[in-house]
This record gives structure tokens, sequence and C-alpha cells, in this order.
């Protein structure tokens, strides 16, 4: 195998991983192994890791289900925000710039690992009626699904710990919805990333088939672990994608490093 196929394995399996382990998060992983070692232009990397998010989510999702953790009523909720706010960030990614936005989202998981570290949920911080539920819902999968297409991530690190601490959903339980919410964000976010032309097919060819076996492992995983036990895995690990992400985004605006391009070609 060569040094892009090790590469490319590694980004998958990893990104797969993490997806089934927290609800989301694997693009976290993947995206900044694809600009790095694979060499990807920053917006190539966004879409093309939303494809391999679209196929992970969809078999993790899957095992989460069979062990029972989902909520039809917050799905709905949650998938009706996260689709338009997709498409909605898909579209503006190319107008802002990508290091900004990595400097942002990296502070911004910095706040909520710290919340869930060190805070441990005891309840929402509301306690609202079916409809208001709904539409608080919505509202946070709006936000997730922004941050998802415009960042390349497949919107777990939003939707999971809002869950968690606005509406006071049962750790496993916001894991297995996210993953069904992720699985139709992704693949709107990838669609419109690929008619932009900001995916790498070739790559995702050889990133996915890692990525599954992945996802499969780190869902078997998180089954086995106790709701607090998964708390501080997810906050421990969102606590590390923030800082690297903060650091590397702030080192290339400020001259550093080299920043990559934000145009992209399909291949």
């Amino acid at each position: 195998m060569s040094a892009r196929g090790r590469w490319s394995a590694l980004a998958g399996f990893s990104g797969g991983m993490l997806s089934g382990l927290l609800g989301g998060g694997g693009g976290a992983v993947m995206v900044p192994l694809m600009t790095g070692p694979l060499r990807m232009r920053q917006h190539v990397a966004h879409g093309t890791s939303l494809v391999v998010i679209t196929a992970t989510a969809a078999v993790a999702a899957a095992l989460y289900g069979a062990a029972g953790h989902f909520d039809w009523l917050l799905f709905g909720g949650l998938a009706a925000g996260a689709m338009a706010g997709a498409v909605a960030g898909a579209r503006i990614a190319l107008r802002i710039p990508a290091l900004r936005l990595r400097q942002l989202f990296g502070l911004f998981l910095l706040a909520v690992s710290l919340r869930l570290l060190f805070f441990a949920p005891s309840g929402g911080w509301l306690e609202p009626g079916a409809g208001a539920e709904l539409a608080i819902a919505a509202a946070i999968g709006l936000a997730g699904g922004l941050a998802s297409g415009a960042l390349g991530i497949g919107g777990g690190a939003i939707f999971v710990p809002a869950m968690v601490l606005v509406l006071g959903t049962e750790q496993h339980a916001a894991q297995g919805i996210s993953l069904v919410v992720i699985v139709l964000a992704s693949a709107l976010g990838a669609l419109t990333h690929y008619r932009q032309g900001t995916v790498d097919t070739a790559a995702a060819k050889w990133i996915t088939p890692a990525a599954i076996p992945g996802a499969v492992a780190g869902a078997g995983l998180a089954t086995q672990l106790s709701g607090r036990g998964l708390q501080v895995v997810f906050a421990v690990v969102l606590s590390a994608i923030g800082v690297q992400m903060l650091v590397t985004a702030t080192r290339r605006l400020r001259g550093a490093l080299p920043a990559p391009a934000a145009e992209g070609v399909r291949p």
C-alpha cells in the first residue's frame, strides 16, 4: 500500500471510530489528516469528509438503534433544522475564510467540553412541552447543520451536547439520535459540495471502506460505557479537537504556517 493509501486508511478508521463512539466528530479527525498528509485543499477536505461521514454515521446509527437508543420526537425536530442548515452551510463555506471558521469552532468545542467535564449535567436547562421541545430541537439541528456544511463535520459536536445540556437527553440516546440526523445532513452537505466541485471522489473511495469498521468498533464500545463515562470520554476528545483546531487556525492566521488554498476542483 502506498503512503497515501496508508494515510487514507488511518483517516477513515480514526474518523469512523470517533463517529461511532461519540455520535459524531469524525470530521474533526479526518479533515486535519486530509489537509495534512493527504494534501487536500481545505474546502475539498470538508466536502470529502462529509461523503465519508454519511456512510459511517449510517452504520453506527443502525447499531445504536438496535440497542434502543432513539427518540422520534427529537429526531424529527433535529432533522428538519439540520437538513436546511447543511445546505446553507455548504453554500456559504466558500465565502467565509476556512481558518476563521476553524478558530471559532475550536473555541466552541473547548467551552462545551469544559461544561460537560466539570459540571455533570443533571437534567436539562429547560423543561419544555412537546411543541416547544420540537422547536428547540429544530434550532439545535439548524446550528449543527450549518456547522456540518461549512466545516465538513457531521454536526454531532453540536447536536449531542445541546441535547444533553439543554433538553436533558440521556447521553446514549443523544448520540443515537445525532447519528441518524447526521446521515441526512451530511448527505445533503456532501451533495452540495460535490456540485460545487469540492469533493475528492478518488480519495473517498479509499477512506470510506476503512471508516466503516471503525464506526462499528466505536459504536460497540459506546454501548458498553455508562452514560457518565461516555460524557467524560466525549468531553476529553472534544477538548483535544478544540485545542488542535484553535491552535493550528490561529497560527496560520498569524502567518506562522501557510494557509491552505480555499478553492477546490473536483478530480
